[in-house]
């Protein structure tokens, strides 16, 4: 709005393939500039790589200095930056809001401090009545009852790109990533609370991508193809519960923000 300077400013390098020392010291004197002269709380940059940016100089360093929402931050991808973004804006209300039942706060990367299975167990319910908006409890519960514990170690791959869909699966605790393995090797990280395969195992499709399990003791609760049958004949109130996530997911993925700049994101993991 006129008259009205900005909070929050994202600026997205992910296309950018070089920044040569020049370039660098001029990002750095912008995030200078929108703060002293703009009065923006908060700048985040996204250079696209988990390597930083393409540049000799470790400009992520000097970038990286946001203290209580304050200042600028370094977020690998567009995903990352609108996240820490909420929340700041969301702390400005109240910080206690970023550490609720559901999920610690994402900006320290923080894990659920699981105590027993029941514990997990609940936390699993918390984070499926996030893709369920609208469901009760006991029908989340119920639709859980499907799905059976796996624990997986880093290095492990959870399944290949090609491959038979047979299962679909909600990331409880630890890190995994998406690898397009044909297509520029495209990696989309997967972030706690999210399932996986859903498309595929409502399709009978192929997996669209290979999985890779990022961090030991990595904890998902699967639903085989054995107990998706079994549910769309005996339960369709739990069947419809995923059918619903895969529409949640599909709409997400046509609307990412990076499908406007090239075409990624756009296939179910």
């Amino acid at each position: 709005p006129a008259g009205k300077l900005p909070f929050i400013v994202i600026i997205d390098f992910t296309l950018v393939l070089g920044i040569d020392s020049s370039a660098a010291q001029a990002i750095i004197k912008l995030r200078d500039q929108l703060s002293h002269q703009l009065g923006t709380k908060l700048v985040i940059f996204v250079p696209g790589s988990a390597s930083g940016f393409p540049c000799e100089i470790n400009i992520s360093e000097q970038l990286n200095t946001a203290r209580n929402f304050s200042g600028s931050h370094v977020c690998e991808d567009m995903d990352q930056a609108l996240i820490y973004a909420e929340d700041a804006l969301i702390a400005t209300v109240n910080k206690n809001l970023l550490y609720d039942s559901i999920k610690g706060s994402f900006l320290s990367n923080d894990q659920k401090d699981i105590i027993s299975i029941e514990d997990e167990k609940s936390h699993a319910i918390e984070l499926l009545f996030r893709k369920c908006p609208g469901e009760s409890r006991q029908v989340v519960e119920k639709f859980l009852s499907y799905f059976t514990r796996e624990t997986y170690n880093k290095g492990d791959v959870l399944w290949k790109q090609g491959t038979k869909s047979d299962s679909a699966k909600l990331l409880v605790s630890g890190d995994l990533i998406s690898k397009l393995e044909y297509e520029a090797e495209t990696t989309e990280t997967i972030s706690i609370g999210s399932v996986i395969g859903e498309s595929g195992l409502v399709q009978g499709s192929n997996r669209n991508s290979t999985v890779y399990v990022l961090l030991d003791n990595t904890i998902l609760y699967s639903l085989s193809s054995e107990a998706w049958e079994i549910m769309k004949k005996d339960d369709l109130q739990s069947a419809q519960l995923l059918y619903s996530i895969v529409v949640r997911y599909l709409t997400l993925r046509v609307q990412h923000v990076s499908n406007r700049i090239f075409e990624t994101r756009c296939l179910p993991i």
